[in-house]
């Protein structure tokens, strides 16, 4: 009997695959659709897959194609390969957008993609996928009878979010990184306003601020530690009573204690770093804040010590005005810190004067060297200010031949003024020769007398510059201007023949119509002035003159007929 059943069980078994063999190759649609829901409802999800595929194929279009499509899909999704049920759902979806399994398959879309979603420690890529696709479904479909469903789904899918960005804070957290678990337990709060770790969360984000600015450099720990203090506000406005009350006031007690600590040790560290500006910027906070006396007077002391560290390490140009920003807080010292450095200080500024006048000057002389003779005297003219300095005749030597080379480059009316310069320093000059006698003596002496000589023959000089120099009309204006002023003879004398000499020249240059009227001008002043020149030399050079302005006359009056 047990032999028989086993021969029926076999045959039974051969006959079934026998039949959906031959009907999978069969041309019969409706036999082939048949035995594919059968299988289905047994079950038997991979042959109802095949054929399912077979009549996609037969079918191609028209009538129940989108039917096929749907199982065919279902099969996949049913036998466990979700991926490929995605993409068959989504398929249906853009191949029927209107079509009676369309809600459907944006459904199972969404579950496919929700049995896909790994254990939150994973990679959470179907996760996201899964909840854009039921937004996509209550989106299309918000009267669904599946709604309840897909929200419950939704929100499994954002606790499991939820609960892996928190445990990657924590992970942060425990491993020390405290920046970053401060980072994700923000991001945390803003993504998910209503998380169930609301509470811990943000005392731990206090916590991870307090023990972040604990193990930070000096420099950025009060930042931090203020930081911690505001997230502890935050967590007090949220939560009146806590399990973590007395953990969360401690946070708060240590950094106030921390941040006050670090206000007057901060400066301090930044001195021994080098930043010296920044040390002086925390220690005059520091000075108008304190109230005591003995606060001030220590305040005091520190950014003078600072000060005097800074002056130091300071280049030549910066020395001295870095110790005359020194002496102020050196005033406000009590008598007994000040005592005890003022003869060091004393010493030091003056040393530091000495090298900052004689890197000016080294300054100055280069600038004289380069022919820059209006930046040197700049320069030379505040450093010969200083008489305790400066170097006696050396100095002014260079001071005064700057000045009197770039007086050599100016026109006449500016020379004057600039050899009156020169000349007003004549009295400093005596009193420095005198008192301490100089190897550049004789030198500042020659510049002198140059100066003396040119004022001296300058009346002359005003008018001869312009006559050498093609600029008639000027030459004659300052010749009548000049002849007005009372001069020295010989002055007078070669102005006069400048002066006619020059309206000859300007006669010979004027167009033809004008040459006449101006060759007459030049014997009217001719004829005026050649009576007070009785330098036999000039005489003899005007008598030439007079012939060439007749001659002139004679040719351009010939012309005019």
């Amino acid at each position: 009997m047990r032999n028989l059943i086993i021969v029926s069980s076999i045959l039974l078994l051969f006959s079934c695959k026998s039949t959906y063999e031959d009907t999978l190759k069969s041309r019969d649609v409706e036999k082939k659709e048949k035995l594919a829901f059968e299988l289905y409802e047994k079950q038997d999800y991979y042959k109802a897959s095949d054929l399912f595929k077979s009549l996609i194929q037969d079918k191609k279009t028209g009538s129940g194609i989108e039917k096929m499509f749907f199982y065919y899909a279902m099969c996949d999704y049913k036998i466990g390969d979700y991926g490929l049920a995605a993409y068959e759902f989504e398929r249906l979806v853009q191949k029927f957008p209107r079509g009676t399994y369309t809600e459907e398959s944006q459904f199972y879309i969404g579950m496919s993609n929700f049995k896909k979603s790994p254990p939150s420690y994973l990679d959470q890529d179907y996760t996201y996928r899964a909840i854009e696709s039921f937004q996509l479904f209550l989106d299309k479909y918000p009267q669904s009878k599946r709604k309840s469903e897909v929200n419950q789904k939704v929100d499994e899918l954002t606790r499991k979010l939820e609960f892996k960005m928190y445990m990657q804070a924590k992970l942060f957290y425990q491993m020390g990184e405290y920046k970053s678990s401060a980072v994700f337990f923000d991001n945390l709060l803003v993504e998910f306003p209503d998380t169930e770790y609301a509470e811990e969360v943000n005392y731990l984000i206090a916590e991870s601020q307090f023990k972040l600015a604990r193990k930070s450099i000096e420099s950025k720990q009060i930042e931090r530690y203020k930081k911690s203090v505001g997230a502890v506000k935050v967590f007090n406005k949220k939560y009146k009573t806590s399990y973590y009350n007395d953990r969360i006031s401690e946070i708060e007690k240590k950094s106030q204690e921390e941040i006050l600590r670090l206000k007057k040790d901060l400066p301090e560290y930044y001195h021994k770093i080098g930043d010296y500006d920044q040390s002086i910027s925390l220690y005059e906070t520091l000075l108008r804040r304190a109230k005591r006396n003995s606060e001030k007077q220590n305040f005091s002391l520190q950014l003078f010590k600072v000060y005097h560290t800074k002056c130091q390490k300071a280049n030549t140009q910066d020395k001295v005005q870095n110790y005359e920003d020194l002496m102020k807080y050196y005033n406000d010292l009590s008598p007994s810190n000040r005592e005890h450095i003022k003869t060091k200080i004393n010493k030091e500024v003056e040393s530091a004067r000495i090298g900052y006048y004689n890197y000016k000057k080294n300054a100055a002389y280069q600038l004289y060297k380069e022919g820059k003779y209006k930046h040197s005297i700049a320069q030379y003219k505040k450093l010969l200010k200083d008489t305790s300095l400066n170097s006696g005749s050396k100095d002014w030597y260079f001071f005064l031949l700057a000045n009197y080379k770039f007086s050599l480059s100016l026109e006449a009316q500016l020379r004057e003024r600039q050899l009156d310069t020169i000349m007003s320093y004549l009295p400093s000059i005596e009193a420095i020769i005198s008192s301490s006698p100089s190897s550049y003596d004789a030198k500042l002496k020659k510049i002198m007398n140059k100066a003396k000589n040119q004022l001296k023959d300058f009346p002359v000089a005003l008018v001869r510059e312009p006559y050498e120099n093609g600029r008639y009309k000027l030459a004659l204006n300052r010749a009548q201007t000049e002849l007005r002023k009372k001069l020295s003879k010989k002055d007078e004398e070669e102005i006069v023949y400048l002066q006619i000499a020059t309206s000859l020249k300007y006669a010979k240059k004027g167009k033809r119509f004008e040459r006449y009227e101006r060759f007459s001008n030049a014997e009217k002043l001719f004829k005026r002035f050649s009576g007070k020149v009785n330098d036999e030399h000039l005489k003899e050079k005007l008598a030439k003159l007079e012939r060439r302005i007749k001659k002139g006359l004679v040719k351009y009056q010939i012309k005019e007929e």
